[in-house]
């Protein structure tokens, strides 16, 4: 069987327009698990973040997540409103910093399972090799376009 070459000017073959409809599909699929917890999949991974080290700067956090800094902020706010992040300094970036509190250690501990579950659902539905191989593409795509 031949295999279909690919119209890759065809607007439905579009990089940037499949990637957001499926990075959109797969956080509702997140935040669906995770929203008994009050956290929602952007936040989550913030906290995860923030537990890897003592304490980072808002520009390293930025950049580490490859989000931008008012995206950051808009979604660092209610982990702060809710005793989960400290934030302390001011003004710009690298004299904002960053730390996880015991209570949002505390908070991906709960959530841990229901990210877990997630991640098994969604790795289970493309295949640990496949997942790998788009995981390992992706990485080398962003390093690529990121020069």
């Amino acid at each position: 069987m031949k295999s279909k070459k690919l119209d890759m000017a065809a607007p439905e073959n579009c990089v940037c327009f499949n990637l957001r409809w499926v990075t959109r599909a797969v956080t509702q699929f997140y935040d669906a698990e995770m929203r008994r917890y009050a956290i929602r999949p952007t936040q989550g991974t913030i906290l995860a973040s923030l537990m890897t080290k003592d304490s980072w700067n808002m520009a390293e956090l930025s950049d580490w997540l490859g989000m931008e800094r008012t995206t950051l902020v808009r979604n660092l706010r209610p982990l702060q409103r809710d005793g989960l992040v400290q934030i302390s300094g001011g003004g710009r970036g690298r004299l904002v910093e960053l730390a996880i509190t015991a209570k949002g250690r505390k908070q991906i501990e709960k959530l841990a399972p229901a990210w877990k579950s997630a991640q098994r659902a969604v790795v289970k539905t493309l295949g640990e090799k496949r997942w790998s191989a788009i995981l390992s593409d992706l990485e080398t795509a962003a390093l690529a376009l990121n020069k």
